[in-house]
């Protein structure tokens, strides 16, 4: 299996093996065509219905994924983990300052995730270090393509590999019960769902009360091809720009916007401008795409005909810093900067 050193290598080769439009980003369009090594993803339905978990509690736990990672560390669970990909602690880093806890009463705990083995950089593992280390349980997540392993690919016993398709708040809070389930922490998963959902309330008691929510329109991403140089990228915004999904839909409408061409749980996709002009949003929220410069370089503001949008009549187009598509325990974060957003609109 080929070794991935960043996430950067990962999304050049995604998108070379891709028809255009292609995909561009963690969370974008299932791609067209697949390199031989990746195994054919289950549907998005079967993964939700996630494999029965084993009947005892795995005492050595491989983690793929940095989203299944910030739960089992939500989860106390840290002491079955026995490796991770590269992406795993920084994940918990960032889930601890959107969580307001404190480095510093965690770090034991932290030093163990730090002295992990690395077994990869998500989506894709080295098959060998995950064998070595003997795992009776290697959790994934990713949607189509995106993190899925085989048993028979990682060299483990069938019922060992869970994998989650998590798009929505409620299957978030089914993964976080499954996991908890899995690894012998039922109370403290049912603690961590009575958190999220105190941080939704807590967010629907922010939003700005109007009489009709504003239609808002999330713009993930603009390039059709990518290039590592980002002077060789090409995008075509006035045409068609992938319109983001997954979580955003939902943190829109907490946020108190009405979110257009998507609903919650849907992939990210590409959407024409005739499409755009049909919905007429009243805000456009644009994301750079893990700091793609490429956006700058079309502002909505100059695209031939987009000028006849309400959101730019109006000047209602507003930069995001935060990825609000990522449906992980770091929510809080984008949610936040997402209502600071739409409270400014008029």
């Amino acid at each position: 299996m080929k070794s991935w050193t960043s996430r950067g290598a990962w999304k050049e080769q995604c998108c070379n093996t891709c028809s255009p439009p292609i995909c561009t980003s963690t969370w974008g369009a299932k791609p067209a065509s697949l390199h031989a090594w990746w195994q054919p993803a289950p549907t998005h339905a079967n993964l939700l219905n996630a494999r029965e978990m084993p009947m005892s509690t795995p005492r050595r736990v491989v983690s793929l994924s940095p989203n299944v990672s910030i739960i089992l560390f939500a989860l106390g669970a840290d002491d079955a983990v026995v490796g991770c990909t590269q992406g795993c602690l920084p994940a918990i880093q960032a889930y601890l300052q959107v969580w307001g806890i404190s480095a510093a009463t965690v770090t034991p705990r932290l030093q163990y995730w730090h002295a992990l083995p690395i077994v990869g950089v998500w989506p894709q593992a080295d098959v060998a270090m995950v064998q070595a280390l003997r795992p009776e349980a290697v959790l994934t997540s990713g949607s189509g393509p995106f993190g899925v392993h085989t048993a028979a690919a990682l060299g483990v016993a069938p019922e060992a590999v869970q994998h989650f398709d998590t798009r929505t708040f409620a299957e978030m809070e089914q993964q976080i019960q499954q996991l908890g389930a899995l690894l012998d922490c039922v109370s403290s998963a049912t603690q961590v769902r009575t958190q999220l959902q105190a941080r939704r309330e807590a967010a629907q008691a922010r939003q700005r009360q109007r009489a009709i929510p504003p239609t808002v329109l999330f713009e993930y991403c603009v390039c059709t091809r990518y290039d590592p140089d980002p002077a060789q990228r090409v995008a075509t915004p006035a045409q068609t720009v992938l319109v983001g999904g997954h979580l955003a839909p939902e943190l829109i409408q907490l946020s108190g916007g009405t979110p257009l061409l998507m609903q919650p749980g849907d992939s990210a996709r590409w959407v024409t401008f005739a499409e755009i002009h049909a919905a007429q949003p009243e805000v456009i929220l644009q994301y750079d795409c893990h700091g793609c410069p490429t956006a700058g370089k079309h502002p909505v503001a100059t695209r031939h005909g987009w000028e006849t949008l309400p959101a730019v009549a109006h000047a209602a187009v507003y930069p995001l810093h935060e990825n609000i598509s990522d449906p992980n325990l770091c929510f809080p974060g984008p949610l936040e900067h997402l209502l600071d957003v739409l409270n400014r609109y008029p």
